[in-house]
């Protein structure tokens, strides 16, 4: 996968509240994008939905020491039974991992691990659908590792060992048993690991617990907030840590930070970078999702980032990471998407919040490159949908280019399209809608408050943009056809055939005299043609001033200037000269103001003609020029 080229520019101080880091406009999509570049054992099939129970609660108890590949422990799991149990309650752990034993209402039960993943255990009796039904699973291994993503990394900082998972899209079943699926959350979870003094463990929700028995320390994490089981997540290293405050909505928020010490100093000011953040996406959206705990970073050994829910796993802290993976808290975490084919919904908005951020930020001076980096990514090839029909090709969920930046930019065009109150609306109804709140959501949920908040039919937008591939390419075309008037031809061709026609509002920016106004064009056709009359001579022409539209790189505007037809004296008492403009007309009639042919002495020199108006009455008259390409009417007045 390419890379977007990367803008560095260090920013030292802004405010005196915030010093900003290093930013890279790109760096959201660059490195966050880029997760299935580390995978050793890349995924060649997707994890499997199970039915029949909804799972309420988990506790995990693990035993990990950084500086062995080997864990231990148990996963409990509180149950509601939804449907037929009778063949076994499927889980999926990898078989790297060995089972020891599973209990249930404190008696060991039968199970059966098979396969690659497939773990079936059978509960006693026939279990009423309604009831609530627990297992505790007892189990122990070395997990497979991949570098970070899919399953379990580690590294060495400093010489001090560090581990850390990292499960989407499958890897939870590298390293827990579990329902490891885009069908159910789990409404809270207890995460309890045991290790050597030296480490602390960073995690979700927040630290209830942290004591020192015997040279074991033992950290308690609680999240009392529902979760999908990839975003549950455990890293530990000799961590230190620190806290920024945020105000969003003027409620304080911890933003917990747990770094490696040798990097301490340098982070401190970087994740201060999230205070402002934070509060920005609170105003334009919804408060922070996760209120009543905390949001934090826990910083470990990949380039990207990882949006864990309310503990974000970070390899970088540039400004862009930081705001990519805090926007993935309200799209991803809270609403979390219900099929891997619409992984824009978390990746898409998350990268367009990160863009946001430089809109209304740093006075606004990287939203336009961020926009045109963007765009030029985009349209560096000529394929490509956001919906992605192969959920068996990692790389493919996670294109940088079709995912993070295209998914970015439908978003950037629906906002023009609808406009940025409706779109506004539309995005806060959709976090807000209590089916989704919490909850999962595809495509079409947003598409429904979208046209909800517009009053707009989108599904032309969403079956081009969203299923279709490629992308349009313009050509502007300006003619000046009379004083203050153009006749304006607009051309679209498309990268790919997948698309016959992108129907979309086009704005164009028209300049000259020191004055400039844009004009939006409904196109609708090829070749399509529009009438302007600005109130000034145009002098150059700008597609796309704003930059709101994805179009390829072949964008063309040309202007072409008519010498245009004139009077003088005007008024007048003898005699008019008429200037027909850059061709002879081929007939010149002298009317009243009602139409009525009145003769007059006409005599021509070149596209010069001279007409004696001595004889006429003082008023109002209309010279009609007929020419080879088309007539022209012009007034006179008469003295």
């Amino acid at each position: 996968m390419k890379k977007i080229p990367v803008l560095f520019v260090l920013i030292l101080c802004l405010a005196a509240d915030y010093c900003y880091g290093q930013l890279e406009p790109g760096s959201g999509t660059a490195y966050c994008s880029h997760k299935h570049t580390s995978l050793k054992n890349p995924v060649t099939h997707e994890n499997v939905q199970f039915s029949g129970y909804d799972v309420s609660y988990l506790r995990f108890s693990l035993h990990i020491d950084p500086a062995i590949d080997y864990v231990s422990g148990s996963v409990f799991t509180l149950f509601e039974v939804t449907g037929d149990l009778s063949d076994g309650l499927k889980m999926e752990l990898s078989v790297d991992l060995t089972v020891d034993s599973v209990k249930s209402q404190g008696n060991l039960i039968p199970f059966i691990q098979s396969g690659e993943y497939s773990l079936s255990l059978q509960l006693p009796g026939s279990p009423e659908i309604g009831s609530m039904q627990e297992v505790e699973v007892f189990y122990r291994g070395i997990p497979v590792s991949g570098a970070g993503f899919g399953s379990v990394g580690r590294e060495e900082h400093n010489g001090i060992p560090a581990m850390w998972t990292l499960s989407e899209p499958y890897g939870c079943r590298d390293w827990w048993p579990g329902k490891n699926d885009l069908t159910d959350k789990a409404d809270s979870v207890d995460i309890i690991v045991h290790s050597p003094e030296l480490y602390r463990t960073a995690s979700n929700g927040v630290l209830v617990s942290d004591e020192v028995i015997d040279g074991i320390r033992t950290c308690h994490w609680k999240h009392r907030y529902p979760i999908v089981p990839y975003l549950i997540a455990i890293a530990v290293t000799n961590y230190e840590v620190y806290s920024d405050i945020a105000y969003p909505g003027g409620i304080p928020v911890e933003i917990l930070n747990y770094v490696y010490p040798e990097d301490k100093a340098d982070l401190m000011p970087r994740t201060r970078q999230t205070v402002p953040v934070m509060e920005l996406f609170s105003e334009m959206f919804t408060p922070y999702p996760f209120l009543k705990e905390k949001y934090g970073h826990a910083q470990f050994g990949w380039g990207g980032g990882m949006e864990h829910q309310t503990m974000s796993f970070m390899g970088r802290f540039d400004f862009e990471i930081i705001a990519h993976e805090l926007a993935h808290q309200w799209f991803g975490d809270m609403i979390t998407l219900n099929s891997w084919k619409d992984i824009w919904l978390n990746e898409g908005f998350a990268t367009y919040l990160a863009g946001m951020s430089y809109e209304h930020l740093f006075d606004g001076y990287y939203w336009p490159f961020w926009k045109s980096q963007n765009i030029s990514y985009v349209t560096s090839e000529p394929d490509g949908s956001v919906y992605v029909d192969d959920t068996t090709n990692v790389s493919r969920i996670f294109s940088g280019r079709l995912s993070y930046s295209k998914g970015a930019l439908l978003l950037h065009m629906l906002r023009w399209i609808c406009g940025d109150e409706a779109f506004f609306t539309a995005c806060r109804n959709y976090l807000e809608d209590p089916r989704l709140k919490y909850g999962f959501a595809g495509t079409s949920d947003l598409k429904e408050h979208l046209e909800a908040a517009s009053g707009i039919e989108l599904t032309e937008f969403f079956n081009d943009w969203y299923y279709g591939q490629g992308y349009p390419m313009y050509n502007i075309i300006c003619n000046q056809v009379g004083t203050g008037d153009y006749e304006v031809e607009i051309r679209q061709t498309q990268s790919h055939a997948s698309v016959s026609f992108f129907e979309m509002p086009v704005p164009v920016l028209f300049s000259g005299s020191g004055q400039d106004t844009t004009i939006v064009f409904q196109l609708e056709f090829n070749a399509q043609k529009f009438r302007i009359y600005p109130e000034f001579e145009i002098e150059s022409v700008k597609f796309d001033p704003e930059q709101w539209l994805i179009s390829g790189p072949s964008v063309d505007t040309l202007f072409r200037k008519t010498e245009l037809a004139g009077l003088y004296p005007n008024p007048s008492r003898d005699y008019i000269r008429v200037m027909a403009g850059d061709v002879q007309p081929e007939d010149i009639v002298l009317t009243d103001y009602t139409g009525r042919e009145i003769r007059a002495g006409i005599t021509m020199s070149g596209p010069v003609a001279r007409i004696d108006v001595s004889g006429l009455s003082a008023g109002w008259y209309l010279i009609r020029l007929r020419t080879a390409s088309e007539p022209k009417v012009l007034k006179f007045i008469r003295q």
